[in-house]
């Protein structure tokens, strides 16, 4: 794990991976807000796999913003800028006649980057405590 850990470190540094990953997060964010601004006919009984959408989106939002920048603490420069564009999706959707605002959704934009956050956090404390004893 220690050596995937290194080479994703180097990889932000590598400037092609970098920029593909760039370019990648600007496309899927701005396919996300095309989206989130058209008439989805969904059931209201999939109205909790909805939120699983958001987090699982957020989540990969997350792991792409990290991937494109080495830049610290996450908090103020990746996770805060992914919080903000997400409550815009949501001001945006309430201005789109077919679409409605939702806490809920921005809430579950939120968990996708806790969820992210907290995973990275606890694979970089094993991977220190455990290549350190090896």
């Amino acid at each position: 794990m220690h050596r995937l850990i290194l080479l994703v470190r180097n990889l932000r540094h590598v400037w092609l991976f970098k920029n593909s990953v760039r370019f990648l997060l600007v496309f899927l964010l701005v396919a996300g807000a095309w989206v989130a601004t058209r008439q989805l006919d969904i059931p209201p009984e999939y109205s909790v796999n909805d939120k699983i959408i958001h987090l699982v989106v957020f989540f990969g939002f997350s792991v792409l913003v990290d991937l494109s920048t080495s830049r610290k603490p996450f908090w103020f420069w990746k996770g805060l800028p992914l919080l903000v564009y997400g409550a815009c999706i949501e001001v945006m959707q309430y201005y789109t006649p077919e679409r409605s605002f939702s806490l809920w959704d921005w809430l579950a934009d939120l968990s996708g980057i806790l969820l992210y956050f907290m995973l990275k956090r606890i694979l970089v404390w094993f991977d220190q405590k455990y290549s350190l004893s090896c």
